[in-house]
């Protein structure tokens, strides 16, 4: 069972995601959840603080969808290959209504909401360096070439994947993301395995 604080902050992370900080009301947060304003206030202190919670909850749900992906690889050749398919996979099921939120705080926050620009760039830093280190480990054990420079690697990941998922997001059609999923782990055969 849920605590009011994680039902207001499941609720408000959807309508943050969809409508953005500044088209996303106090009014709508009531509606969604059913609670008045005294009861959303009693656990947070203002609209930013719903904002930035709900970030962080949608963010774990990205966490968690890769973690459980990377729980069942073997070696760093399934892992990346999981990654991939991770990202993929919001296009057809997005963590939380409105596509990626990362993305989507990263655009609304950009010059208006400093905290929530903070939020978006150190998730994104994160992703990045999660995957780096899939590719550090990858080269460590031999099963990737050496010299890979897996920030720049790791770089052409998120940006091909986060790429697609809008244009296939915007056009209503996944090709986008099938096209740039084959060519990454095309590459990934060609140019990273030993």
């Amino acid at each position: 069972m849920l605590t009011t604080k994680e039902h207001i902050i499941r609720k408000s992370a959807a309508l943050f995601n969809t409508k953005g900080y500044n088209g996303c009301s106090l009014h709508d947060i009531m509606n969604a959840t059913g609670l008045k304003k005294g009861g959303i206030y009693n656990h947070f202190k203002n609209k930013d603080e719903i904002a930035i919670e709900s970030f962080n909850y949608s963010f774990d749900l990205i966490k968690k969808r890769f973690q459980d992906a990377l729980a069942e690889c073997s070696n760093s050749y399934e892992k990346i290959t999981a990654i991939i398919d991770v990202f993929a996979s919001f296009h057809e099921s997005p963590v939380t209504l409105g596509g990626c939120p990362i993305f989507n705080t990263a655009v609304d926050s950009s010059d208006i909401h400093p905290s929530l620009t903070e939020k978006a760039r150190g998730a994104i830093n994160h992703l990045k360096r999660y995957i780096e280190i899939k590719i550090d480990e990858g080269i460590d054990s031999g099963e990737f070439k050496p010299g890979i420079k897996s920030e720049e690697l790791s770089t052409l990941i998120i940006i091909s994947l986060e790429g697609a998922l809008i244009m296939a997001r915007v056009n209503n059609d996944p090709g986008p993301v099938q096209t740039v999923v084959k060519h990454l782990k095309q590459l990934i055969n060609e140019k990273l395995l030993n």
